[in-house]
């Protein structure tokens, strides 16, 4: 539908700067054949018929064009590299005690599919700390890549004892400071990442994404972050 108007403007605009130019070849009048043509009684129901499907078809495909565009819960989706591997959707688990992802596999090429499991590795963003270097991750049981492929992970104990003390630390630097048992809305941003394990790893040798690379395995591009928020009582 924008197309087709990017087209038409311009082209109305040239067909009446050249109408004015050379009216004889290209001014239009009432008793124009083409006229009679476009805005005869029949003419003037097919003209509403078609202004009705174009109207149809916009607002049909508005809903679609606004989730595109729309402001969503992550902070950052990164689109597949060479693995293809997809987040379609990402989150806490319903208990917020873990986090969960629903992945598109089914581009993952064949020499992939042979050799690496696939895994979900969460952990708590903190722009002080290197992702990589960050041992306060959880990382997710190997599966077999397949469509559709759900998983899920609790956090880890340090992972939560890090967020839990992100959340006290957030609420001593409220001005002025709330008094003891106020409840106070925290929020901690979790990031997702997809890697790829060769099959048979020993997952207990990772405890930091750099001991991904460490180990040969491929840390896709595929990832997201969210948003976790709790009503904690102030200290």
């Amino acid at each position: 539908m924008g197309k087709l108007i990017a087209v038409l403007i311009p082209l109305l605009t040239v067909w009446a700067t050249l109408a004015k130019i050379f009216p004889d070849w290209f001014e239009v009048r009432r008793d124009h054949l083409l006229v009679k043509a476009l805005w005869g009684s029949k003419s003037r129901w097919v003209a509403t018929i078609l202004i009705a499907v174009l109207a149809g078809s916009y607002i049909w495909s508005l809903e679609n064009r606004l989730s595109k565009n729309a402001p969503g819960m992550s902070d950052s989706v990164v689109d597949a590299d060479e693995t293809g591997l997809h987040i379609v959707s990402w989150g806490p688990t319903p208990d917020l005690s873990g986090c969960s992802a629903a992945i598109d596999a089914s581009k993952l090429p064949e020499r992939f599919k042979d050799k690496y499991d696939s895994a979900l590795v969460c952990g708590f963003a903190d722009p002080n700390v290197d992702r990589l270097k960050d041992t306060r991750i959880s990382l997710s049981a190997m599966f077999t890549p397949q469509v559709p492929l759900q998983i899920s992970q609790p956090f880890t104990k340090i992972m939560s004892d890090a967020m839990a003390s992100d959340q006290r630390t957030t609420i001593e630097k409220l001005a002025p400071r709330p008094a003891a048992g106020t409840p106070i809305g925290v929020m901690n941003i979790i990031w997702f990442k997809l890697v790829l394990l060769p099959k048979g790893s020993d997952r207990s040798n990772i405890q930091k994404l750099s001991d991904v690379t460490v180990a040969g395995v491929k840390i896709t591009s595929a990832e997201s972050s969210v948003g976790i928020s709790r009503i904690i009582p102030a200290p």
